[in-house]
């Protein structure tokens, strides 16, 4: 480590404060003007400068809630549940319980500081205790230990970080233009028919299944069982994906074996996820729709389709149950389906493919500059690497 950093703990440079709720049972105590946050509100946003809530509190229901007052720049950090989320404070404000925030002292920036707890969540959580769910403790908090420059060399780290922060979120307002761009010329794409454009329903297209009802017992070997939560955002994740053993997995396939250029869409929660087969498969499915093209053309015109605002109300207006929304087989194999002419289909999936390239190619370069986000940040707060005085004349120059 180099001269001019200290070994200090969070509990000696910031003081750390918790969090209350009011009586939800008291009109009054809500619906105020002062900011009060829940974790699920930090980890969407984590790194962030927060000014608002979803709920706000009147000054009455503050001061029943055990709440604490929190000055604009502290670090708001969960505790509890998805701990070590953190984010600025744009304004005074407050929490609910699931936090132990913290106030900066003077020896630390509030931007040093959450950055340094941005790369050391896994020491968040494995503090953590807790059946139900897990909870890191005020004193728990305090006691972590860091290493800490001079505040100029804080400062240095902090720029130097924020101005890849800046390029990362160029490149996701870039990324989400290009989605918006692409979604837009499908939607112009699939409402610009002819008259041998037709509707038809999915399975007078294709044969419609869905996978296993059965809960086949969790195997430390064998093939993943593919659920709903397996497929998000054109994605396929097996990672994620509990394995069944080799017997289970002959049993489900009599059922619903899945094939190359078969279709795979989310039937329960998360309902309308739809991805092709674009590999041969080695897993099962449980409680997922399988349309049954083997035809790539179809196939991926149908993925369109059925990602599109078209198809998404269509699916939205089968949709069932109030706890836990489903669509049911029955419905999913009647579901509208606008069928153009094959030659139709090969010019939209081959648009939507120069697109999709792109979207990729883009996803890849964010990707990557975050990967060396945190590689640098890592570096830096090490003690063992400096920035260069370079890089001070870029700044100062910029």
């Amino acid at each position: 480590m180099r001269n001019g950093w200290v070994e200090t703990t969070l509990g000696e440079i910031s003081e750390v404060i918790g969090g209350g709720t009011p009586s939800t049972a008291i009109a009054e105590y809500w619906d105020g003007n002062i900011v009060w946050l829940t974790p699920t509100e930090i980890t969407s946003q984590d790194g962030k400068v927060i000014s608002d809530s979803i709920r706000k509190i009147t000054d009455l229901g503050f001061r029943n809630s055990g709440a604490q007052m929190l000055p604009k720049d502290s670090v708001i950090l969960t505790s509890r549940a998805s701990v070590g989320y953190v984010a600025l404070s744009g304004i005074d404000l407050c929490t609910n319980q699931g936090f132990q925030s913290l106030v900066p002292k003077e020896s630390v920036l509030a931007k040093f500081l959450m950055f340094w707890i941005q790369q050391n969540r896994p020491e968040f959580e494995s503090r953590s205790a807790g059946s139900t769910f897990k909870e890191i403790s005020k004193s728990n908090v305090k006691s972590i230990k860091l290493s800490i420059p001079a505040l100029p060399e804080q400062k240095r780290i902090v720029d130097l970080i924020s101005s890849v922060d800046s390029y990362i979120e160029a490149l996701q307002q870039q990324l989400e233009s290009a989605k918006r761009s692409r979604n837009a010329v499908l939607h112009e794409l699939l409402t610009a028919g002819r008259d041998d454009w037709e509707y038809k329903t999915l399975s007078d297209i294709c044969e419609v299944r869905d996978g296993t009802h059965d809960s086949p017992k969790p195997s430390h070997e064998g093939f993943a069982l593919v659920t709903s939560k397996n497929i998000k955002d054109g994605k396929l994740d097996l990672q994620s994906a509990y394995l069944i053993s080799p017997q289970d997995y002959i049993e489900v396939n009599k059922r619903s074996k899945v094939e190359q250029f078969n279709l795979l869409i989310s039937m329960i929660g998360t309902i309308g996820e739809v991805i092709v087969v674009e590999v041969e498969p080695n897993f099962a499915i449980k409680n997922v729709g399988l349309l049954k093209s083997t035809e790539p053309i179809l196939s991926r015109y149908l993925c369109h389709y059925l990602g599109s605002q078209l198809g998404k109300n269509s699916i939205s207006l089968s949709v069932s149950g109030s706890t836990q929304k489903f669509i049911s087989l029955g419905k999913l194999r009647v579901l509208p389906i606008l069928y153009p002419p094959r030659q139709n289909q090969k010019a939209i999936v081959d648009t939507m493919s120069f697109f999709d390239q792109q979207i990729s190619k883009n996803l890849e370069v964010a990707t990557r500059i975050k990967n060396l986000r945190s590689s640098l940040l890592s570096d830096l707060l090490s003690g063992e690497h400096e920035i260069p005085a370079s890089y001070d004349k870029v700044m100062g120059a910029a």
